[in-house]
């Protein structure tokens, strides 16, 4: 079975289905987003009137206006991004940067004639942007909470465009997994569809049988008891994508998965923020899964920027 080393989106294509598409969040070590790559230079001017125009957003840097250490109107132009987003020649904005509480925040704003509008508003990261025909198409989001959460939610949102060119941003797609739990350092060429085939199967938060450690999502006060990095049981038929591999230092083969999400298990750890469907990210021992037949897959690579 063929490995490779680069994140990826997927795109699941049945052999018995027209097209159906199954799309889900890259794999990173690192979700640093590089916005050099795609921002455009703008004269300071650009960032000052942008701010002028929206004297009641970015709250948490007017509060420290006239600080010399932390967020301030200074450092705000850091956190402004100018780029087309709708493919009319005109830059827009997309904002990048600290709320007025714990999280960080997204918010898109549409230039109209020199009037930005802001379109859309989401906490914590964007992990990756795609593009078609010259606009943005899909928008990912890792939100990785705040305080003390140990479960970071994916989500992705697809863009469309009304006949005036106003985009709208409608989520497809969200996972939980545990905050910055192990990834494989491989991935599958070619993902593969599963079943678990044992009742109250163990999902982990790691590659490895750990049934005692304590963990940080663990609350029994001083005396630090914890029952391992397991992070739930799935149901004997439990379906979903393995997306990659790797084995112990016993030899154990450990799959990386992610769980469809009418197979979501609600306990003491695992947990959703709304009521969007929700697949669960982790790994589970390979000894008792079977691989479904009938399946095959394509990367969903990124269309290139126009």
């Amino acid at each position: 079975m063929r490995l490779i080393h680069f994140s990826l989106s997927l795109l699941l294509i049945s052999a018995n289905t027209n097209a159906q598409q199954y799309l889900t969040f890259p794999i990173h070590k690192n979700f640093h987003f590089n916005w050099k790559e795609i921002e455009k230079q703008v004269p300071k001017t650009d960032f000052d009137n942008f701010i002028k125009g929206h004297p009641d957003d970015f709250v948490a840097y007017r509060e420290h206006e006239k600080d010399k250490y932390g967020p301030n109107l200074d450092s705000l132009h850091n956190d402004l991004h100018f780029l087309d987003l709708n493919g009319d020649g005109i830059n827009d904005v997309v904002f990048d940067g600290e709320s007025d509480g714990e999280p960080r925040e997204i918010e898109v704003f549409i230039n109209h004639g020199g009037n930005y509008k802001n379109v859309f508003s989401v906490i914590q990261g964007i992990v990756q942007m795609d593009w078609q025909g010259g606009r943005l198409s899909r928008l990912f989001i890792r939100d990785w909470g705040c305080c003390d959460d140990y479960l970071e939610f994916h989500k992705i949102y697809s863009v469309n465009y009304d006949e005036r060119n106003n985009p709208s941003f409608n989520q497809i797609y969200q996972s939980a997994v545990i905050f910055e739990a192990a990834v494989p350092d491989s991935i599958f060429e070619t993902p593969l569809r599963f079943e678990v085939l044992n009742a109250s199967y163990n999902i982990r938060s790691a590659p490895k049988k750990d049934d005692s450690s304590f963990q940080h999502w663990n609350n029994d006060g001083e005396k630090r008891r914890g029952n391992g990095n397991t992070i739930g049981k799935l149901v004997k038929g439990t379906r979903g994508m393995a997306l990659g591999k790797t084995s112990d230092i016993s030899g154990r083969e450990w799959l990386y998965v992610e769980v469809d999400e009418e197979y979501l298990m609600v306990n003491d750890i695992i947990y959703s923020e709304n009521k969007f469907p929700t697949k669960l990210k982790g790994w589970i021992s390979s000894r008792y899964v079977k691989m479904l037949q009938g399946i095959r897959w394509e990367y969903a690579k990124s269309p290139s920027r126009q």
